[in-house]
């Protein structure tokens, strides 16, 4: 072999090793951009499900339920309308292991119950007649009816 040979042989050897090393920067390339298109995918998804329930809950009324102390001796329970749309057919229903020592007034809850109509911001109040032996703290479930017609029922926890 001549020189001329012996040098395109050593010439095309190197050649053929940054060739490889080209190749296999170039393959860890792809498989990175292939991983960052799939987190790319996946924050899509969770964007579109964040816009969907964020779209679904302005559709979607919330109520809240406290029990506020008036003065020494006076009790209510206030349901307060907390979004920007309104809530129809308002109700509440105490949890009790005793339904005979409910501290609702049966006559007042039949008077303002359902709730028609409850606007934003809007609350409706009901006397709640503690006495010493009462609990503080009460769970309830409060039922409403959206602008859409979908029925709602949340369960929640009120406390003095």
């Amino acid at each position: 072999m001549t020189q001329y040979e012996i040098l395109s042989v050593i010439v095309s050897c190197l050649a053929a090793i940054v060739s490889l090393v080209v190749w296999s920067g170039q393959r860890k390339l792809t498989r990175e951009s292939n991983d960052m298109q799939h987190a790319t995918a996946e924050l899509a998804k969770k964007q579109l499900e964040i816009l969907l329930r964020e779209d679904k809950g302005k559709n979607t009324a919330r109520l809240s339920l406290d029990l506020v102390r008036e003065d020494k001796s006076s009790f209510f329970f206030r349901i307060t309308n907390v979004s920007a749309i309104d809530a129809r057919d308002v109700e509440f229903e105490l949890i009790l292991q005793d339904p005979d020592n409910s501290p609702i007034i049966h006559s007042e809850y039949t008077e303002k119950f359902p709730a028609k109509n409850l606007g934003p911001g809007c609350s409706v109040s009901l006397i709640a007649a503690l006495t010493i032996s009462s609990p503080s703290a009460y769970n309830a479930i409060l039922k409403w009816t959206n602008p859409d017609g979908s029925r709602t029922q949340e369960e929640t926890y009120v406390a003095l």
